[in-house]
C-alpha cells in the first residue's frame, strides 16, 4: 500500500485541528482514502487503526471499534490502535473494556505514521 495516502490522510486530520471550518470535509475525505486503501489491502494495520481515529473524531465509535478490532486481530502492535480502541469503547458506554484497552496501549509504543484520536478524559 502507499503510505502516501496515511501521510496525506493525517495531514487533512491535523488541518481541520488548525481550521475548524474544515473539518467535516477533510474527515470525510480522509475516511474514504483509507476506507478505499483497505479495499486494496484489507488486511493492512496501519490503515486500520488511521481509520478509527477518523472514525471516532468523526464520533462514529462503533464503526470505529468493529475497525479498530479487525487491526487487534490482524495483530496490531501499535500503541494507537489500542488506544483508540479505548477511546471508541468509552464513547460507546464499554467503561471496562475501554479501560483494559487503555492498559494494553500503556505497554506499547506508537507509530510514527499513526495518530491518536481526540479524547477528552472529563468529558466521561
Amino acid at each position: 500500500m502507499n503510505l502516501g495516502i496515511i501521510s496525506a490522510s493525517r495531514a487533512l486530520v491535523e488541518e481541520s485541528w488548525k481550521q475548524p471550518d474544515k473539518w467535516e470535509a477533510n474527515l470525510t475525505s480522509a475516511e474514504a482514502m483509507l476506507a478505499r486503501a483497505l479495499i486494496e489491502v484489507p488486511g493492512h494495520v496501519l490503515a486500520s487503526t488511521c481509520l478509527g481515529a477518523v472514525l471516532c473524531d468523526q464520533g462514529e465509535h462503533k464503526k470505529a471499534v468493529s475497525v479498530l478490532l479487525r487491526a487487534v486481530e490482524l495483530g496490531s502492535t501499535d500503541r494507537n490502535t489500542y488506544f483508540n480502541l479505548g477511546v471508541a469503547k468509552m464513547n460507546c458506554g464499554e467503561d471496562e473494556e475501554a479501560m483494559a484497552f487503555f492498559r494494553r496501549a500503556e505497554s506499547l509504543q506508537p507509530s510514527r505514521l499513526s495518530w491518536e484520536a481526540y479524547f477528552d478524559p472529563q468529558a466521561h
